[in-house]
């Protein structure tokens, strides 16, 4: 039997070209080694060869001589990956500054300014002298498996005291081999997922930008070197969580826009529906503006994108509930501002109003199905009281039923002098009669409770159908008292002045509630954008959790019918407004990030402030996108996850556009990067070259 690994063992292995031209690329030697860390001897020689050996850097390590790889012993037969960390000291730096300083001291006037290479000294020392020290941290092994496969181990088996290492820069083609590898497993579990997902195979990986180490990007990044591009796997977004993280102007939309763009792109290839839902708070991606060409999402994807505001706005679908169609989701909403707010209205009418629900019962339950709609009806006119615009066209459901005209009937004739009762000739009516038909119907049954009181008997005012029971029940009292703004005991109190702040977050021209709406989208592989830019600030909260819940909730019900959720991608700007760390995990956004993957919800959130996103959030989050943060509580808490403490100082300094540590899910370790640009012109262009391939 051939050993397999022995069939690599050529010049051509893989390990060997991970060292790129290694006469060239030779930097220096490994003189000390831990299981974690790595110093590496090197000298200005060296880095002059290599265009220098920027902060952050890869090095690779290797114990054998590349040239000869096949005689290599067997332990010595992988590499290292190294990222550079700062210098060191050397043993003998304190004799090397002692020199300096001395041949320094014995220069004249006129030879201030730097001369020949040696600056004046022999060239043993100068050699001598050009010698420095550099930690690096390990970050893994590169290692051909028994299937002749590369494979990235992430950490080191062994270390040699007497270290036979090498250390090599890694640049061109070795380099983007490294930044870009994927184990087979990790390879084949994506492959895995994205058949599950309806995909034909793994899409294609995003050229998310190129590797960039250092805000200085003269030569690491020069004409003479070759720009690494840097690839991220579609798949490592579908039903993950992906934090963007940054200050205001550093790449954060641009990142979340490609990544929006990306998505869709790979589901148009594979002709499968990914639904797309963007919770924008500063509108950058339901408008042009002047960053990304005068292009926005919608405009790269005008068929596929719907917009939706919280003020009537061309082009935009309403996102406020149609609060007369929707009784119940609109009392939710109500009952959610008033929470929130600090109100001076209070009363027990207010409190039992505050408290209750106009969700729709079974009809088969018919007792309270026609409670429910009596409660619906006086809402509708507390409503109507309160000053939300009506439908056109809307008529009341009141109750007319033959018993209860009966007893109103009865009560007028029994009254000297006999009032004048309107009692309504259909079971439809419009809002002024309605609400007039109810404050008759409340003041009718006051009165009658006062004549029991006074023959005492029980107090139960107008009689239902049951025997014993008032027509009127506890919580249409309330709602009666809402509307007449008195409550039983005819003391007046604010009663629907408490709902009429809210009048904004109605939209009379709305005809279906639009979670459901948006829901709809989704299912169809829309990009769905709400811009929370315009509009009452409250909507924020309010209206987006209600609708992340709802889908939320509907993905679980899927997944636990047995069936396979379809793939949604939620995308929440300053997500610091609206999933705060003081949020408890069972409440929407904490509960989404740590159970969303199973049920199929990819969650992508951006923040200037990582410290203030929800713990449980940032613990279950897979991949990161980081730009500048110039807080050293922000920094601080993004230390504490994969390697991103190896880039403190840098992300503090560094203020560039774009200029990015990304760690995906498929990736072990922090690439640095500069981001693409979003470039409208570019996707259109891909676009158009998929309709050619579909149409064919």
């Amino acid at each position: 039997m051939v050993n397999i690994t022995n069939q690599v063992v050529t010049s051509e292995s893989p390990l060997v070209k991970l060292l790129g031209d290694f006469e060239e690329s030779f930097v220096g030697f490994v003189y000390g080694m831990r299981f974690d860390e790595v110093l590496v001897l090197t000298n200005d020689a060296f880095k002059h060869k290599v265009n220098g050996i920027p902060h952050n850097s890869f090095l690779v390590a290797a114990g054998f001589n590349p040239s000869r790889f096949g005689d290599a012993e067997t332990i010595d037969q992988e590499v290292v990956l190294l990222r550079v960390l700062e210098p060191v000291s050397l043993p003998q730096d304190n004799d090397f500054v002692r020199t300096r300083i001395e041949h320094h001291q014995r220069r004249t006037a006129t030879e201030k300014y730097p001369g020949e290479v040696n600056d004046g000294l022999d060239p043993i020392t100068a050699v001598e002298l050009q010698a420095g020290g550099l930690r690096c941290s390990v970050l893994g092994t590169f290692y051909i498996d028994d299937k002749a496969n590369l494979r990235l181990g992430s950490d080191i088996e062994n270390f040699m005291t007497l270290s036979r290492l090498r250390a090599y820069k890694p640049r061109g083609e070795a380099l983007a081999t490294i930044v870009n590898h994927v184990n087979p497993e990790v390879r084949d579990k994506a492959k895995e997922e994205a058949l599950k997902a309806g995909f034909k195979g793994i899409p294609s990986a995003i050229h998310i930008g190129s590797v960039r180490y250092t805000s200085t990007a003269r030569m690491h990044r020069g004409p003479s070197e070759p720009l690494v591009p840097v690839m991220i796997q579609p798949t490592d977004f579908l039903a993950r969580r992906t934090a963007v993280l940054g200050m205001t102007r550093t790449g954060k939309s641009n990142t979340v826009k490609t990544t929006v763009s990306a998505v869709a792109l790979a589901a148009m290839t594979d002709g499968i529906k990914v639904g797309q839902l963007i919770f924008d708070i500063n509108g950058e991606y339901a408008n042009a503006n002047h960053q990304d060409d005068g292009s926005s999402i919608a405009d790269v994807f005008p068929a596929q994108t719907v917009r939706y505001r919280a003020i009537e706005t061309n082009g935009f679908e309403d996102l406020r509930t149609n609060f007369y169609r929707d009784c119940d989701q609109a009392i939710n909403l109500i009952q959610a501002l008033f929470e929130i707010d600090k109100s001076p209205f209070s009363g027990q009418d207010l409190d039992a109003f505050m408290s209750s629900t106009l969700e729709e019962p079974d009809q088969s339950e018919r007792s309270e199905h026609t409670r429910w709609k009596r409660h619906r009806a006086v809402f509708q006119c507390i409503l109507y009281r309160a000053g939300f615009a009506a439908p056109n066209g809307l008529a009341v459901e009141v109750p007319i039923a033959k018993a209860l005209t009966k007893q109103v009937t009865d009560w007028a004739n029994s009254q000297t002098p006999v009032p004048n009762v309107a009692i309504p000739q259909s079971e439809r009516v419009s809002l002024p009669e309605a609400c007039a038909w109810f404050e008759q119907l409340r003041q009718i049954n006051l009165s009658l409770k006062e004549q029991q009181k006074n023959q005492n008997i029980p107090q139960i005012g107008l009689v239902s159908s049951t025997p014993g029971n008032s027509w009127v029940d506890p919580m249409l009292e309330a709602y009666l008292n809402m509307l007449a703004r008195e409550t039983s005991r005819k003391q007046s109190f604010g009663g629907w002045r408490a709902v009429q702040k809210y009048t904004n977050y109605h939209s009379s021209r709305r005809a279906a509630d639009v979670t459901n709406e948006v829901i709809g989208h989704l299912d169809v592989g829309k990009i769905v954008i709400l811009d929370l830019s315009a509009g009452p600030i409250q909507i924020r909260t309010v209206l987006s959790e209600r609708i992340a819940r709802q889908i939320f909730e509907r993905q679980m019900a899927t997944m636990h019918r047995g069936d396979t959720p379809q793939n949604v991608v939620i995308y929440v700007e300053e997500a610091h407004n609206i999933i705060g760390k003081r949020a408890e995990l069972t409440e929407t956004w904490p509960r989404m990030a740590k159970e969303g993957a199973k049920a199929k919800i990819a969650f992508v959130y951006a923040t200037q402030e990582p410290s203030s996103v929800h713990p449980n959030i940032l613990a279950n989050t897979e991949n990161w996108f980081v730009t500048h943060l110039n807080n050293d509580d922000e920094l601080k808490t993004l230390g504490k996850f994969y390697d991103f403490s190896d880039f403190i100082g840098s992300l503090k300094a560094a203020q560039d556009v774009g200029f990015a540590r990304i760690k995906t899910l498929s990736a072990p370790f922090v690439i640095p990067a500069q981001i693409n640009r979003f470039s409208p012109e570019e996707i259109k262009a891909k676009m158009v070259g998929l309709s050619a391939v579909g149409g064919k």
